[in-house]
């Protein structure tokens, strides 16, 4: 005996009961992974361009949450942060490390010289969208529009200098100017900002650098004998002063000594001392001792020794004086 035995069958309304209870199964499991997928975060320094299936909206998230729609949308991250771009001779320095990437030019008197140089700079956040569809990434721009922008121009410019005047403060900065007046015009039409082009080393030709160090030599020694003929020149200005004064106060004591002073002069040395050399006329008369008048105090002196030569001072006088005493 056989029998056959035929499923359940399923009534419409059960049907419809089970394809709810799935489709609120797969909403539960699915509106986690959707809002995962629709925030969108933005970090600090940093913007987010938007795009809608792939081209931009001219929308850009700030730092923050933002909510994209995860099927349709999606966004492009640029860094707003300050950038440096170096071109050096230096080994490991700039975005050519391993070799010389220093920007060689010629000066107005054609002679080569070489010269590091770093351009900052940063994405203008306002216009992000007008970078990121002309450029997308940073090194794309460096190779597109920094690199063959700075080393246009700084040969343009160091063209207009001589070898004399391109290493000094002032041709530095002249090159410095031109490089920052013709790359901001060209950044803000990229969307970029420039801060500042630093010029960092001139480089001179090997035989025009021993030249000029050779004068720089020759220029302190030159400087160096100046200062000494200078100092020369004062000490005997000095000596020349101090002789001139010791020259007027001779003459004013010359002028000042009359026979009356030198009279009273003598009498007051008598005053002092017991024994005196005193010089004696051609007559046999001391030369002071005639000019006295009668009267006067030289009849104090009790014991003057007369030296006959006629060539004493006082307390100065030749052993072959004839001594003795004298009454004034």
């Amino acid at each position: 005996m056989s029998a056959d035995i035929s499923p359940p069958s399923a009534s419409p309304k059960s049907l419809a009961r089970m394809a709810l209870t799935a489709g609120i199964a797969l909403l539960l499991i699915a509106a986690p992974v959707a809002g995962l997928l629709a925030w969108e975060p933005v970090e600090e320094g940093n913007v987010k361009v938007v795009k809608k299936w792939g081209a931009t909206t001219g929308e850009v998230f700030q730092p923050g949450a933002h909510f994209v729609n995860p099927v349709s949308q999606s966004t492009a991250s640029l860094s707003v942060r300050p950038q440096s771009y170096t071109m050096s001779s230096q080994s490991g320095e700039g975005a050519e490390g391993q070799r010389d990437d220093a920007i060689t030019v010629l000066t107005e008197d054609g002679l080569r010289t070489d010269i590091d140089v770093t351009v900052r700079y940063r994405i203008d956040a306002g216009n992000a969208v007008k970078f990121y569809t002309d450029y997308r990434t940073l090194p794309t721009a460096e190779e597109r529009l920094i690199r063959p922008s700075i080393r246009s121009v700084l040969r343009t410019e160091a063209g207009r200098l001589p070898v004399t005047e391109i290493y000094t403060g002032e041709g530095q900065t002249r090159l410095k100017q031109a490089a920052e007046e013709q790359l901001s015009t060209e950044f803000a039409e990229a969307g970029l900002i420039l801060e500042a082009v630093q010029i960092r080393n001139v480089e001179l030709p090997a035989q025009y650098a021993q030249a000029v160090e050779q004068k720089e030599i020759t220029e302190q020694r030159r400087q160096q004998k100046q200062d000494e003929l200078a100092v020369e020149k004062l000490e005997a200005d000095r000596k020349r002063i101090a002789a001139q004064g010791e020259a007027d106060a001779n003459r004013i004591l010359s002028n000042s000594l009359d026979q009356r002073i030198l009279t009273q002069k003598y009498i007051e040395k008598l005053d002092r001392t017991d024994t005196v050399y005193i010089p004696v006329g051609g007559d046999g008369y001391p030369q002071f001792v005639r000019s006295i008048e009668p009267g006067s105090n030289a009849g104090n002196v009790s014991n003057v020794t007369v030296d006959t030569s006629g060539a004493a001072s006082s307390g100065v006088g030749g052993n072959s004086s004839t001594n003795g005493t004298a009454d004034a």
